[in-house]
């Protein structure tokens, strides 16, 4: 009988012991998780200034090319901070019809 109840407390000790072990595993995935969609949501808002911006860009670019200014002499009035081919690349990203403000559907 004396050996029974030492079972009995060994196995409430594991038990607990157990629990707590799940207990801090699953806090600790809560935190990972949080972690994890802060960092995508940074991201994800990264990834829409940096395209509305380029949409910025984009548009001065087509607006200097419809006052008839070459894409060298864009880059001549921006005292040569942007280079031709970044340029030629701004010059050719389609018009996008959305609007980019922030505003997602």
């Amino acid at each position: 009988m004396v050996r029974q109840g030492f079972k009995q407390d060994a196995r409430r000790r594991v038990t607990e012991a157990l629990s707590a072990q799940r207990k801090e595993r699953l806090e600790q995935e809560r935190r990972l998780a949080d972690l994890a969609v802060a960092f995508l949501a940074a991201i994800a808002e990264r990834d829409e200034a940096v395209q509305a911006a380029e949409q910025q860009a984009t548009d001065a670019v087509r607006a200097l090319l419809a006052e008839h200014l070459s894409i060298a002499e864009i880059g001549d009035l921006c005292g040569g901070q942007v280079d031709i081919k970044e340029l030629t690349r701004l010059s050719r990203i389609p018009r996008v019809l959305a609007d980019v403000s922030g505003v997602k559907s």
